[in-house]
C-alpha cells in the first residue's frame, strides 16, 4: 500500500491538481538527475579505493549496463502491472540501498560489491526512468501543449547539482561512502514525499495481459529489417557513445591526463552537462530553422572539434572550451533520432523502441572499448573512439529525413519533384509532389520538409 498524502490516484484531475503534479515532476526528474551524477561525480576516486586499472573500472562499468538492460526489459511490463505510483514507491527503497551499497564497497575496497551494487542502482535508476517519463507524457497531454523539454532540463539541472555537490565533497575530501550516503537518504526523503503528488493516476493497467518482457527488443520485432531504422539506430548508437564516453571518463582523463584534482574534473564535466542543457533548451527553434539534416551534421563537426582539441591540446585551459563545443555538439542527436524513428505515427512505438536498443547496445560496448583502448595509450587519446561516431552521424544524416530516398541529395530531390509537380499542378495546387509521386499537402510559403 502507497501512503497518498493527501493525492489520491484519480483520472479526473482539475487544473489545479495538473499543475501541482507538473511541479512535482520536475523535482522528481531532478532528483534522478542528481543521483545519477552523484556516482559520476566520484569516479576517480572510485578507482583508486578500488585499485584497479582503466580495463578493469570498464568491465566493473559494464555490470552497470547490464542492470540497466534487465530493466529495460522489464520495465513497461512492470509499469503496467504495479502501476507507475507503486513501481516508483518501491525502487526509491532499491535505490537507496543500491546507493549505499556502492558507497560501501569503495570503503571496504571491495569490487566484487561494487558490481553487485552498481548493477542495481542502473537498475532502480531505469525502473524509475519509465514511469516518471510515462507521467510526464500524461501530465504534457492533459496541459495540452509540449512541455516534455521542461522535465528533461530538469533532470539537467538536476545533473548539475549533483556535479555540484560532488564537486564539494571532493574537494573537502568526504569519503564516497558518506558522500553517497547522505546524498540518497535525502534525495529518498524528498522523493517518497512527492511521488503521491506527480502522479496523477498511477494506478496498474487493466490491459497488462497483453504486456510482456522484453522491451524495445519485444516491441521492436519487424523493425530491424527496415534499412531507415537500422541507420537512424546508428545515429543514436553514436549518440549514445558521444554522451557515454563524456559522462563515464572525461572526469578521470582530467585527473590522469592534466594531473587535475577530482573537483576539477567535476567541473569540466559541469561544462558538458551546460552546455547540452544550454543547446536543448533552444533546440526546437535550431532544428526548425536549419532542418534535421544540417543540425545532425553540424552537431557531428561540433563533437569532433571538441574531441579532438581535448585529446590533444598542450595547455589545460583550452580544455573548458573542448568541452563546451562537445556538450553542445552532443545536445541534440538523441531528440533528432528518435523524432525521426517517430515519423510515421503507425508505426511509432515500435521504431522508437528499436531505435532505443541501439543505445543499450551502446552501454554494454562503448566502456569496454575506452578501458582495453586506455591499456595502451592516455585516456584522453582514448577518448578519440568518440570521432568514429560522429563522423557515421555525419554520413548517415540524410537518414533522419522522412523521404523514402533518404541517400539522394537535396538538389536531385528538387530536380525530381520539379517535373512532377509541372506534371500535376493544375490537379492539386495547394500540395508538394515527392520523388514518388506523393501530393503532401502544405499551406503556401512553406518549405517542403522532406527536403530537409
Amino acid at each position: 500500500m502507497v501512503p497518498t498524502f493527501g493525492h489520491a490516484s484519480t483520472t479526473t484531475p482539475t487544473p489545479a491538481r495538473v499543475r501541482s503534479a507538473r511541479r512535482a515532476l520536475l523535482v522528481l526528474f531532478g532528483l534522478l538527475g542528481m543521483l545519477l551524477t552523484t556516482f559520476l561525480s566520484r569516479i576517480p576516486t572510485i578507482r583508486d579505493l578500488l585499485d584497479v586499472s582503466a580495463s578493469g573500472l570498464a568491465i566493473l562499468l559494464l555490470f552497470g549496463a547490464l542492470g540497466a538492460l534487465v530493466a529495460l526489459m522489464a520495465a513497461g511490463w512492470a509499469n503496467a502491472r504495479f502501476g507507475s505510483r507503486a513501481l516508483l514507491w518501491w525502487v526509491s527503497f532499491a535505490h537507496l540501498a543500491a546507493l549505499v551499497a556502492l558507497g560501501l564497497s569503495t570503503a571496504v575496497g571491495s569490487p566484487v560489491l561494487f558490481a553487485g551494487a552498481y548493477f542495481f542502482v542502473s537498475l532502480a535508476f531505469a525502473l524509475s526512468n519509465v514511469p516518471v517519463n510515462a507521467e510526464a507524457a500524461e501530465v504534457e497531454r492533459r496541459v495540452g501543449r509540449s512541455i516534455m523539454p521542461q522535465f528533461h532540463a530538469g533532470f539537467s539541472v538536476g545533473m548539475g547539482v549533483g556535479l555540484a555537490l560532488g564537486a564539494a565533497a571532493s574537494y573537502w575530501r568526504v569519503a564516497p561512502v558518506w558522500h553517497f550516503a547522505i546524498v540518497v537518504v535525502v534525495a529518498t526523503a524528498v522523493r517518497l514525499a512527492i511521488i503521491p503528488i506527480a502522479v496523477v493516476d498511477g494506478t496498474p493497467d487493466p490491459r497488462v495481459a497483453s504486456k510482456s518482457l522484453g522491451g524495445p527488443f519485444a516491441t521492436a520485432g519487424a523493425e530491424y529489417r527496415s534499412r531507415r531504422v537500422l541507420l537512424i539506430g546508428a545515429i543514436a548508437f553514436a549518440a549514445a557513445m558521444t554522451e557515454m564516453i563524456a559522462a563515464q571518463w572525461l572526469s578521470l582523463a582530467v585527473v590522469d591526463d592534466f594531473g587535475q584534482r577530482e573537483f576539477t574534473g567535476d567541473i569540466i564535466y559541469w561544462i558538458f552537462v551546460a552546455a547540452m542543457f544550454m543547446v536543448r533548451m533552444s533546440g526546437a527553434g535550431v532544428i526548425d530553422r536549419l532542418g534535421r539534416v544540417v543540425t545532425l551534421r553540424t552537431s557531428a563537426v561540433s563533437v569532433v572539434v571538441g574531441v579532438t582539441l581535448f585529446a590533444v591540446t598542450p595547455t589545460f585551459w583550452l580544455v573548458p572550451v573542448a568541452v563546451l563545443l562537445w556538450g553542445a555538439g552532443a545536445a541534440l542527436n538523441y531528440p533528432i533520432s528518435f523524432s525521426a524513428a517517430a515519423d510515421d505515427p503507425r508505426r511509432a512505438a515500435a521504431r522508437v523502441a528499436a531505435v532505443s536498443s541501439f543505445s543499450t547496445v551502446a552501454g554494454l560496448m562503448v566502456p569496454q572499448a575506452i578501458g582495453r583502448i586506455a591499456e595502451w595509450i592516455p585516456l584522453r587519446h582514448a577518448m578519440l573512439l568518440v570521432l568514429v561516431g560522429s563522423l557515421a552521424s555525419f554520413v548517415l544524416a540524410r537518414a533522419v529525413r522522412t523521404d523514402r530516398h533518404i541517400f539522394r541529395s537535396r538538389r536531385a530531390q528538387e530536380r525530381a519533384v520539379g517535373w512532377r509537380v509541372l506534371s500535376r499542378k493544375a490537379a492539386d495546387p495547394g500540395a508538394v509532389i515527392d520523388a514518388a509521386g506523393e501530393a503532401i499537402p502544405m499551406h503556401r510559403g512553406d518549405e517542403d520538409p522532406r527536403l530537409r
